[in-house]
């Protein structure tokens, strides 16, 4: 990946668009195989705050510590964001120093399925694809039947 490229994901943003204009078999397949290759930015919170290295690359403290920011559903379960690219993430927050990492399906799958150091589990219930655009949740389940499924990267 070259993370001198912005992210964008216009096949997923056209995929959400024709599956919320017709759902059909077709439609969700498309969906599906454009969300299992799509990088996403998510939101997160780092501390220390990291600095920059010579290289131009970000250098996380030895005691670093993220937090994902969550979105309250109205029944209060709580959802990870997934956003196609910076103008779809400024709906949420216009931050300058808005801090946040690349993630792909796998990596929300992950996060998701990832016990705490208390062995609770993680208490977001899925993630959100453009909470403030296209708002595609994706449930716990939803990850969990297509990893089974589709074992993506």
């Amino acid at each position: 990946m070259d993370f001198r490229k912005p992210i964008t994901n216009p096949m997923l943003v056209g995929a959400i668009e024709l599956l919320r204009a017709e759902d059909t078999p077709e439609h969700r397949r498309l969906f599906l195989d454009e969300v299992l290759k799509a990088t996403f930015l998510i939101p997160v919170l780092l501390t220390p705050v990291p600095e920059l290295g010579e290289d131009g690359r970000v250098k996380l403290a030895p005691d670093s510590k993220m937090q994902f920011p969550m979105l309250a559903a109205p029944d209060g379960k709580l959802f990870l964001m997934a956003y196609t690219d910076w103008e779809e993430l400024r709906k949420w927050k216009d931050e300058k120093n808005q801090q946040t990492m690349a993630f792909r399906f796998r990596d929300y799958a992950d996060v998701l399925f990832r016990k705490a150091s208390d062995g609770r589990e993680n208490p977001a219930r899925g993630f959100i694809i453009n909470p403030y655009g296209g708002n595609m949740v994706i449930t716990r389940e939803m990850a969990a039947d297509w990893m089974a499924r589709f074992s993506p990267n």
